[in-house]
């Protein structure tokens, strides 16, 4: 039986919208508590996740013609510093990208191919990111998860059967959220797998011209996992406490 840690808060922000009339976001956080960020580019991934003593960390690029866009969101959240730029697997012209983080933002760290799956960083008290998986053939990249007290996120690069069979033997039952790999294509997540991950949430980010797999969409439905579609909800922000997280979304 699937144990619910997590107090999960859906709000539709433009109801009644301070958030989506801001020029900025302030994410409030608090002591012991960080948010990740996912944006709602026209097409790739990209997040951020974003601690209570001031550090962010940019997840993946998005595509060359997206990334506009992410400039537009570190000004929007007020982000001026990046302590680190986590790159899950190959990303398109990436290196004059990194170029102008690193001038224009002091990025300070670049982490990729070298990390090693079972490799934990501490981000802050309490808040731990483990490396699970790192391949280097097709269809595989970096999934790692991050640790908050009960709480426990997972990004999902790889949708090979290596990647699969490592992450079967990882004791994944206290995952609340996925983010899925390959933007849910059918052939991305097994039932198997699924199910020994058994989570709350499910984030999919959007593709140019590719939707998510109908099979694998319902799957998530049958499961009851509530699912976060960057192009439908838009700009996607999970804030994580002690005692749980919730989700807050601005649509487009």
């Amino acid at each position: 039986m699937r144990m619910l840690f997590a107090v999960c808060l859906s709000i539709f922000i433009l109801l009644n919208g301070s958030y989506a009339k801001a020029e900025t976001i302030d994410l409030n956080l608090k002591e012991n508590e960080f948010a990740i960020t996912f944006l709602p580019l026209p097409d790739g991934e990209a997040a951020f996740l974003h601690t209570a003593d001031g550090h962010h960390y940019l997840i993946n690029t998005g595509t060359k013609e997206s990334r506009p866009l992410i400039f537009s969101y570190m000004k929007k959240f007020a982000i001026h510093k990046l302590s680190g730029l986590v790159i899950t697997e190959k990303q398109e012209k990436v290196a004059s990208f990194i170029g102008r983080l690193k001038k224009d933002y002091r990025l300070q760290h670049v982490y990729g191919k070298e990390m090693r799956a079972g490799e934990v960083k501490q981000l802050q008290p309490g808040l731990e990111l483990k490396i699970l998986h790192n391949g280097i053939k097709q269809k595989e990249g970096i999934d790692f998860s991050i640790k908050h007290f009960d709480s426990r996120f997972l990004w999902m690069s790889s949708t090979s059967m290596k990647a699969e069979k490592s992450l079967l033997k990882e004791e994944l039952k206290d995952i609340n959220i996925v983010k899925t790999p390959n933007f849910a294509q059918d052939d991305s997540m097994s039932y198997s797998l699924l199910t020994h991950i058994d989570p709350q949430t499910a984030i999919i980010f959007k593709k140019r011209e590719v939707l998510p797999g109908a099979e694998l969409m319902e799957m998530l439905h049958q499961l009851w996992i509530d699912i976060y579609y960057t192009k439908k909800h838009g700009l996607v922000m999970i804030k994580f406490n002690q005692v749980g997280y919730e989700v807050l979304t601005i649509r487009n």
